[in-house]
């Protein structure tokens, strides 16, 4: 600062600087002051400096824009490599492509700038790019590129893009997938597919494919003309099986095929050979997504043998060719009607052997039956022996039992009350009751007194008790008859 200020006219020369920024002007505004301050006998600078900063010239706009167009020439002379993100891209009708480059922190956009690709370069850049990669420039696509910083009057700032690295994006895209994969194994859909139930014998098959695909005729042949004669339905759904487009055509083939499930039994998609960058729609989230999620068995032969997409990992069944999943599908109904084979030979010698085992039964009843008429003699004979002695039993028991009947008829004719009165004893009855006790009758009571041929009425006038002791009776009972 003590340099620039030995003279007004060096002072004059340092405050016109066009490139001077009003910012700087007011510091060196202070430190002029501060000189002034010191050394006050010199200049008056403060005095001066206004005067300077009233005098300094207003630029135009274009002037302005100028003088930026040079500082960054002069400030950025080469060309820089530069990492970003793709957030659009278009191309106009003379093949120039315009992208709009940004950063993004946590999803936020922390910077961002304009950059152009002209056409010359495009067609040479792009078709490195898409060869290398397999896709076009395309937005959320991370480029490293080389680049001029370019700034117009008129568009602003800009990068005027002079190379693409391709290796870079296909770093960005293996680490893409990557994110992809663990994404899918957080939200528990690597394995979703897997546990749809692949039925027994798969033979309505919905196909996802192009028409054009080399692998698609391949398929259909080796499915058709199979050498177990199988017959197998299969209905078409057109789809672009590699490009830009692919993603987007795939899904909505998948979106028919739900709309018909009940139909098919399967979901194929297929294609045909191709480098492993015609693979990077196969890589796609939404798809792979949309495939987890689908209701049936999705097998998948896009025909590559050394690398797996992610829709190869959340597929059902992942085979390497479209030839590959002909066979598999035709295997499975092979092991089906192996199966069926299998019962049919368990059966047929199940059944041999029950009719073997029911033969040897029916041979051992037949002489079981043989020996019938000798068995029936034999138990004839003892019927016989059992009717006779039976018989005899039986006599000897009515026997027994006519005389043991004789002597209770015997016991009853001597028991028969008649008789009892017949040989002198009599029944006394006092109010129509068998007297059996002295107390039972009182003095002028009326008895009755039964005699075997005949009844005789009287009158009590006396009673006598009877001795205990069996000595001495009364006389007007009768002794022993109760």
């Amino acid at each position: 600062m003590w340099a620039l200020v030995e003279s007004k006219e060096a002072l004059e020369s340092f405050f016109s600087h066009p490139f001077l920024p009003r910012r700087v002007l007011k510091k060196c505004h202070f430190c002029a002051l501060h000189f002034h301050l010191l050394f006050p006998f010199r200049y008056n600078y403060e005095d001066m400096i206004d005067e300077l900063l009233m005098r300094r010239p207003a630029y135009s706009l274009r002037e302005l824009n100028s003088i930026i167009r040079t500082a960054l020439n002069e400030a950025f002379p080469g060309m820089y490599w530069v990492v970003a993100e793709i957030a659009e891209c278009k191309c106009n009708q003379r093949g120039h492509c315009y992208l709009e480059l940004v950063e993004k922190e946590d999803d936020r956009t922390i910077a961002q700038v304009k950059a152009t690709i002209w056409a010359y370069e495009y067609r040479k850049l792009g078709l490195k790019f898409k060869m290398t990669t397999g896709e076009s420039l395309k937005p959320g696509m991370k480029i490293l590129l080389l680049a001029a910083v370019t700034f117009h009057e008129v568009y602003g700032l800009s990068l005027n893009v002079k190379d693409i690295d391709p290796a870079y994006t296909m770093g960005e895209m293996a680490r893409r997938k990557k994110e992809i994969i663990e994404q899918l194994t957080r939200e528990g859909l690597v394995n979703l597919n897997k546990s749809v139930p692949l039925p027994l014998v798969p033979q309505r098959i919905a196909v996802v494919s192009s028409p054009t695909a080399a692998g698609y005729g391949d398929f259909f042949g080796q499915l058709d003309t199979n050498v177990f004669g199988y017959t197998f339905s299969h209905v078409l759904f057109p789809a672009v099986m590699q490009g830009d487009e692919s993603e987007r055509s795939i899904i909505a083939a998948l979106d028919k095929i739900t709309r018909q499930q009940d139909d098919f039994d399967v979901v194929v998609v297929i294609r045909g050979g191709g480098s492993s960058i015609d693979l990077n729609c196969f890589d796609s989230y939404a798809l792979a997504a949309c495939i987890a999620r689908f209701p049936l068995p999705v097998i998948t032969g896009i025909g590559h043998e050394k690398d797996d997409t992610v829709v190869d990992l959340v597929a059902h069944t992942r085979m390497k060719t479209p030839t590959a999943v002909a066979e598999f599908l035709i295997s499975g109904v092979r092991s089906f009607e192996e199966k069926v084979l299998d019962l049919q030979n368990r059966l047929h010698l199940a059944a041999g052997r029950l009719v073997t085992d029911e033969n040897y039964r029916l041979d051992a009843l037949a002489q079981q039956l043989a020996m019938v008429p000798v068995r029936v003699i034999s138990l004839a004979n003892r019927l016989l022996l059992l009717e006779k002695d039976l018989s005899n039993r039986a006599a000897r028991r009515m026997q027994r039992e006519q005389s043991r009947l004789a002597q209770l008829e015997q016991a009853v004719m001597l028991l028969d009350p008649a008789r009892v009165l017949k040989r002198g004893y009599s029944i006394t009855r006092c109010n129509g009751k068998v007297l059996k006790d002295t107390a039972q009758a009182k003095s002028g009571d009326v008895l009755e007194t039964r005699l075997y041929n005949g009844s005789i009425t009287s009158i009590v006038g006396q009673k006598e008790e009877a001795q205990r002791d069996g000595k001495k009776q009364g006389a007007y009972l009768l002794p022993g008859f109760d």
